[in-house]
C-alpha cells in the first residue's frame, strides 16, 4: 500500500491569474476615475478663469466714459500664466442709448469660436452719464464736500461733529412733555 500523499495548500495557477486580472481591472477603473477628476478640475479652473476675464473686460467697457461702439473687437491677455483671447461683440438694442455686449474668452491654443466662457451684459448712456443723486446720503453735504475737511456748515461755522462731516442732532423732548 501506498502512503497517502500529503495535501498541499496554496493557490493554483488559474486562481492566481484570475485574482491578478480582477485587481488589474479595479486599478484601471481607479486610474480612469483619477484621470477624469484631474481633467474636470483643470477644465473647471480654466472655465472659471475665462469667466473672470470676461467679467473684467465687461466692467472695463462699462466704466469707459463713452458708450462702446457697435462692432466686434478682439484682444489678448496674460492671466494665471496662460495666454487668453477675448472677443467682444457690441450690438445696438431697440433702446436708443443701450448696447448689448457679448464677450467670449478662450485659451490662445484653442480653436477660434471655442469659447470656454460667454458673458453678456449691457451698457447704457443714461447710466454712464447720470449726475450724482440729490438725496443727502452723506449727512446733507453735497458731493465733494465743502473742501474744508467736512466739518464746516454753509455759513462757515464749525459744526462740532469732530471733523467727520456728521452734524449732531438736537435731542427731541420726550412725548407728553411738550411745552404749551
Amino acid at each position: 500500500m501506498r502512503a497517502p500523499e500529503p495535501r498541499q495548500s496554496g493557490f493554483t495557477l488559474i486562481e492566481v491569474v484570475v485574482a491578478v486580472a480582477i485587481v488589474a481591472l479595479g486599478l484601471m477603473a481607479v486610474s480612469r476615475v483619477v484621470h477624469d477628476t484631474v481633467n474636470n478640475s483643470s477644465y473647471l479652473r480654466d472655465r472659471t478663469l475665462a469667466t473672470w476675464i470676461a467679467d473684467n473686460r465687461l466692467v472695463e467697457m462699462r466704466l469707459g466714459r463713452e458708450l462702446p461702439s457697435v462692432d466686434e473687437t478682439e484682444g489678448e491677455v496674460d492671466y494665471a500664466n496662460q495666454r487668453w483671447i477675448w472677443t467682444a461683440t457690441v450690438a445696438q438694442t431697440p433702446v436708443e442709448d443701450l448696447r448689448r455686449i457679448d464677450i467670449g474668452v478662450r485659451r490662445a491654443e484653442d480653436p477660434e469660436g471655442d469659447a470656454l466662457a460667454q458673458v453678456t451684459g449691457f451698457a447704457g448712456g443714461v447710466v454712464m452719464s447720470t449726475p450724482p443723486s440729490p438725496t443727502p446720503w452723506n449727512g446733507g453735504q453735497q458731493p465733494g464736500g465743502d473742501g474744508g475737511g467736512g466739518n464746516g456748515n454753509q455759513d462757515g461755522q464749525v459744526d462740532g461733529g469732530g471733523g467727520d462731516g456728521i452734524v449732531p442732532r438736537t435731542p427731541r423732548p420726550p412725548r407728553g412733555s411738550e411745552q404749551q
